[in-house]
């Protein structure tokens, strides 16, 4: 049988004085503790007399601060790090850096004057967060333009844009673009819609067709857009283009090629304004007088400008062919002089009727395209004042936007893998200039949308989609109208003043 003991034979086993009897292990243990403390600050303090600040960073700088990652003055003020550890406090890195460190570089331009709070009170450090490594400062997260847009106040209690922005990705958390609200509603007041003051100029309300782009330029995309192919599949009708394979005109099919007309900017983002010479004058010559002059067209420009332009060219007509004009005779210049003939009064007549009957022609709206029978004219695609009175006609500004949502920047580039109708998809069918065929937040939010996808059952979820972040459309500072002359050298030190500008001082004094 085991042998049984009791709780007082098995508590005289224990050595209770153990703990004070020397542990070998345990003392070198902190021995060496202590000693790799005294190295870590031994060698912090010979790095710090070296110059070596760089060391004492909570993280590698962004790539376009590595030319001062080592002189920490540049950006700071305090000596956070000891705050940090004494206080708990790690938010302490906001207020080591004041914002005239930033603004010697980067000269901050005002968001709204009336937004609280105030522009001037805002740390650039609060929403700029450096020593995260290689990344990029202005990707600023969402959490930071949240946490005031979420429900926004100003100082004047007007509102430019909505009041609470949460996120793009979800639907109520980002309000539907301006544009797209007006379209929807059925009344003249845009105030029932919310902000919508950058849509108000490039949209205007009509009563039978409500809310239109407001351009005054007539043009129907589904006529440019229509092609005709033969049984061999062959394009036996569309637009004239020019075939760079063959060097000659050919038609073109421009349903399958928007970019024949709408052409990014160098940058890719947005489409270049359309030229007429480039794009229409193909197949809307403005012939003016064929008869006369077979092919020859009118400039595309002011009416002050085509107008210098017939009269010119009648003048010089009348005076090549003075038989041309009944009764006329050509007028001899005084010998020894180096003179232009002068017009004699019946061709001073001849050339006013001629151009005349020219400006009638040229701002006719009828239009038969292709050949020597081609005519005018302005009116066809312009809204044309005074079009009955030559020599009094002008020619309403087309107003065509550049840009339809000024407030958020977009790039074609980044979407050109996408075929065109997939946002702009009632192009196809439009006949009236009035058309707005911008895509509406529901069809990017299917790209644009982060959140977890609805998996099979047992499977695992995934997030997918294209970046929503606030910064990916929106920016906080607009630079658009700086005019900023810097202080400093190649160095980020203080610049020397400028020895012209001394110079122009003392002799002005």
């Amino acid at each position: 049988m085991p042998v049984q003991y009791t709780s007082r034979q098995l508590s005289e086993r224990v050595e209770i004085e153990s703990h004070k009897r020397p542990n070998r292990f345990r003392r070198r243990t902190w021995w060496a503790a202590l000693w790799l403390s005294v190295a870590c600050v031994a060698w912090l303090g010979y790095e710090g007399s070296r110059g070596q600040y760089h060391i004492f960073e909570g993280g590698d700088v962004a790539h376009v601060h590595r030319m001062f990652e080592n002189d920490c003055a540049k950006c700071h003020t305090t000596w956070a790090p000891v705050a940090r550890a004494l206080n708990f406090d790690f938010s302490h890195r906001v207020y080591s850096v004041e914002n005239k460190a930033c603004l010697a570089c980067h000269p901050g331009s005002v968001h709204h004057k009336n937004q609280i709070p105030a522009h001037e009170d805002i740390s650039c450090a609060e929403c700029h967060i450096e020593h995260k490594g290689n990344h990029s400062l202005v990707k600023v997260e969402d959490h930071i333009c949240v946490r005031c847009h979420e429900n926004i106040e100003t100082s004047d209690g007007q509102m430019s844009f909505a009041a609470s922005v949460t996120e793009f990705g979800r639907e109520g958390g980002h309000p539907e673009f301006a544009f797209a609200r007006l379209l929807e509603s059925k009344t003249a007041n845009a105030g029932s819609v919310g902000s919508a003051q950058s849509a108000l100029r490039l949209l205007a309300f009509d009563e039978e067709k409500g809310w239109q782009d407001k351009a005054n330029i007539r043009f129907n995309h589904s006529a440019h857009l229509k092609s005709e192919r033969d049984e061999s599949g062959e394009l036996v009708y569309g637009i004239i283009g020019q075939d760079q394979r063959l060097g000659k005109d050919r038609f073109t099919d421009l349903s399958q090629t928007c970019n024949v007309c709408h052409e990014k900017d160098s940058e890719g983002k947005y489409m270049l304004p359309i030229r007429f010479e480039q794009h229409c004058q193909k197949c809307h010559p403005l012939l003016f007088d064929n008869k006369n002059f077979a092919g020859q067209q009118v400039p595309h420009e002011q009416p002050g400008v085509v107008r210098g332009f017939l009269t010119e060219k009648y003048t010089l007509a009348a005076l090549r062919d003075p038989a041309a004009v009944d009764d006329s005779k050509p007028v001899r210049s005084i010998p020894g002089r180096k003179s232009r003939p002068l017009l004699s009064k019946d061709q001073v007549g001849w050339v006013a009727e001629q151009l005349k009957s020219a400006e009638i022609e040229a701002l006719r709206h009828t239009h038969a395209m292709f050949g020597p029978e081609a005519k005018g004219g302005c009116a066809y695609c312009h809204t044309v004042e005074n079009q009955g009175q030559p020599g009094a006609w002008e020619i309403v500004p087309p107003g065509i936007p550049d840009r339809w949502e000024p407030h958020a920047f977009f790039s074609h580039e980044a979407h050109q893998m996408m075929n065109c109708v997939e946002c702009h998809g009632a192009v196809g069918e439009s006949k009236d200039t009035g058309d707005v065929m911008l895509p509406k937040m529901e069809l990017c939010r299917k790209c644009h949308s982060r959140h977890p996808e609805q998996p099979p059952v047992g499977a695992p979820s995934r997030h997918f989609g294209a970046g929503n972040d606030c910064v990916e459309c929106h920016i906080y500072h607009d630079h658009g109208e700086d005019r900023f002359v810097g202080t400093l050298d190649s160095l980020l030190g203080v610049s020397k003043p400028n020895p012209d500008a001394i110079l122009k001082d003392k002799n002005t004094n």
